[in-house]
């Protein structure tokens, strides 16, 4: 027989949770997919609202996506008109996605749309997941962090582009390292190398910091991820290589040709983009100055041996963000507004995960919180003081809107039916609304190896073996003369009349 016995020796309290302990207690929800719908309808209606404003103002290089995303579908060929062949496209996944998307609405613009939605939709998801892993609240998380992404102005700006895909992947990859899941982190990297081949640098750094530097470490299960992930990858770029007669797209080459004018490139070019456009940089800016901040805090606090889950998914995405932006600004690629995405779209998550934690403190989170809310706001109305759907972003650099252009390509189908057309120096809205033979590098591959030959005379040791590696089975076929030139100028002008907040008056015509 047993008796209760009360303690006669001091009793012990339990301690409470402190910073320093290693990991958050997280309550579990018993009914989870409840959250997860709401949070996934919530980030679906912010992508869908962004939409709504942003679908008449989508700039060229989107339109250039939809041209392949539209051949793909009705014709099954790759390639930026129905006339030739061509590997010009960055992101293959969006691609194909907005390929589904006409397929099953027969509407390129309605395919943006739903993709947009859906994309927000599981940026939400994830960025959720991730908040539950490191112990925060999940709406929080989520709807700070897509509501940060479709108020950007940068963001906003690429409507269309594959920038939104670019940050679902990336949050993606971050959210099932930091859990450690091995084949999901590695399929999201196949999925972020897909979406632009440049992401492998980000993703490759999310995985083996959230994968090694984490006691116990784990390098079987970060080379487990990172092979996932090219098993996903490599058979499109092998196919590529070998058909499309490129590993890479043509892009990389055609868009790294160096700096705009006065000297504008990657690395500078936010000191540049201040000056033109000066408030919605300072909408950006203040999302950076956030998420560095947080990236310092959280830095600082696992130096001093405070091991959270949380710090070290900062200070990864931190790293992450830091490589692609180092890296870009090494190449000296001109500084094209979507290049500044991936590094923002990893400091934005810093920023909404640093904002999210209560632990540093209410009042100061609570403060950070409404100062993010407070620039959303002020980014959403400058960008609508354009109109409702605006003609074109507030950043916007293209020479014509895209009302403009669809007037101009409609005017080419018309005055020179079945002729070759040179484009102006823009060619993806143009190539949209005439659905005509109009050539450049983007769309003919002859004149795109022209430019490739040229490069590599100039190019070093390795950087012309690499360009002779990519180009390895591309054919070398001879220029073709085009039968008439479409000429953009400045000013007013005979043909067809373009105008652009910025820029200006400006016309496009047809030579004889």
């Amino acid at each position: 027989m047993t008796t209760d016995v009360e303690p006669t020796g001091p009793v012990r309290e339990m301690p409470t949770l402190v910073d320093d302990e290693p990991e958050p207690r997280v309550r579990r929800d018993p009914r989870p997919w409840r959250g997860a719908l709401l949070i996934a309808a919530g980030g679906g209606l912010l992508g869908a609202l962004l939409f709504l404003v942003a679908y008449r103002g989508m700039p060229d290089d989107s339109y250039i996506t939809l041209d392949y995303a539209r051949n793909v579908a009705e014709l099954g060929h790759w390639g930026l008109t129905p006339f030739r062949d061509a590997n010009s496209a960055t992101s293959p996944l969006n691609v194909w996605l907005l390929a589904g998307g006409i397929l099953a609405t027969g509407r390129p613009a309605v395919a943006v749309g739903l993709l947009l939605v859906a994309t927000t939709a599981v940026t939400a998801l994830w960025a959720a997941g991730l908040a539950r892993e490191v112990g925060l609240r999940r709406p929080v998380v989520a709807f700070l962090l897509v509501g940060l992404l479709v108020t950007s102005p940068l963001f906003a700006a690429v409507v269309g582009m594959e920038s939104f895909l670019v940050a679902a992947t990336l949050v993606g990859v971050a959210r099932f390292a930091a859990a450690r899941r091995v084949v999901p982190t590695g399929i999201l990297t196949g999925l972020a190398v897909l979406t632009r081949p440049d992401l492998v640098l980000p993703a490759a750094v999310l995985v083996l910091v959230l994968f090694l530097a984490r006691t116990p470490r784990s390098p079987r299960g970060a080379v487990l991820s990172l092979l996932v992930g090219a098993l996903v990858a490599l058979p499109w770029h092998v196919w590529s290589w070998f058909v499309l007669g490129s590993f890479v797209p043509d892009s990389l080459i055609i868009k790294t040709s160096g700096s705009f004018p006065g000297g504008e490139v990657f690395g500078n070019g936010p000191l540049f983009m201040t000056q033109r456009w000066p408030i919605p940089m300072l909408a950006v800016g203040v999302v950076v100055v956030v998420g560095l901040v947080a990236v310092v805090a959280s830095a600082v606090r696992w130096a001093r041996g405070q091991d959270r889950l949380l710090d070290r998914v900062v200070v990864a995405a931190g790293l992450a963000g830091a490589a692609h932006y180092a890296a870009y600004a090494a190449m000296g690629v001109s500084s094209y507004i979507w290049y500044y995405c991936p590094s923002l779209a990893l400091l934005t998550l810093c920023a909404a995960l640093g904002a999210a934690d209560l632990r540093v403190r209410v009042r100061v989170s609570g403060a950070v919180v409404a100062g993010l809310a407070l620039v959303a706001g002020l980014s959403i109305g400058h960008q609508t003081g354009l109109g409702i759907p605006w003609p074109h972003p507030a950043v916007f650099g293209n020479w014509a809107s895209p009302a403009d252009y669809i007037r101009a390509g409609t005017g080419v189908a018309q005055d020179a039916p079945g002729q070759t057309i040179l484009a102006p120096g823009e060619i993806g809205t143009l190539a949209f609304a005439c659905r005509c033979d109009i050539v450049d590098q983007f769309s003919d591959r002859a004149r795109l190896m022209s430019i490739v030959r040229s490069r590599e005379e100039v190019a070093g040791p390795v950087g012309g073996f690499l360009l002779r590696l990519n180009f390895r089975h591309a054919r070398d076929l001879p220029v073709e003369p085009a039968q008439r030139v479409l000429v953009y100028e400045t000013g007013t002008g005979p043909g067809w009349p373009t105008y652009v907040i910025g820029r200006g008056a400006g016309h496009l015509y047809l030579q004889p």
